[in-house]
């Protein structure tokens, strides 16, 4: 047994913690925004607010009903834009639009919209910047995103199937 951990609770805490890897989510105040982008997104998204690993969330139009929750399947439609505003992806057909579940395993969204989901409700417009550590990382998107880039999505949420909510009584 390391010495660490033989003293006390927290020393031995402190320690774990010290070779525990953690997830950006898992670091709270941590902005993973380069500052260049920053200024960007900020220039970009007056008022928008800040989110857990540095994204940052702006709703353009409001939504109505509860919010996203994991397991719901929610239909979307929209257009993904790298910081100089270049289109990398799209889904802006109502015939076409984007189906998933949040919270699914294997994730079916980039995590920096599994976080911003969590804030968005049916019938809502709004405006994401994602940090790549939270969207395409260091392998980015071949042809499409490079790496490390901060990525800006325009998302309309056009319908949320809730996950079965256990009844309140």
């Amino acid at each position: 047994m390391p010495r660490c951990l033989r003293l006390s609770l927290l020393p031995a805490l402190a320690c774990l913690l010290a070779v525990l890897p953690l997830s950006a989510a898992e670091r709270p105040g941590v902005d993973y925004l380069p500052p260049a982008d920053a200024a960007l997104v900020d220039a970009q998204m007056p008022g928008a607010r800040r989110l857990p690993g540095g994204i940052r969330f702006l709703e353009l139009k409001p939504g109505e009903g509860p919010l996203i929750r994991k397991g719901d399947r929610v239909n979307a439609l929209y257009v993904g834009r790298l910081i100089d505003g270049t289109i990398f992806n799209q889904k802006r057909s109502r015939f076409h639009s984007y189906r998933f579940q949040v919270g699914a395993q294997p994730r079916q969204v980039i995590r920096g919209w599994e976080e911003a989901l969590l804030h968005m409700q049916a019938g809502g417009t709004y405006q994401v910047a994602i940090p790549s550590e939270f969207a395409y990382r260091d392998y980015g998107r071949p042809g499409q995103v490079p790496p490390h880039a901060t990525v800006i999505f325009e998302i309309e949420i056009l319908k949320v199937a809730p996950v079965s909510r256990p009844a309140q009584g």
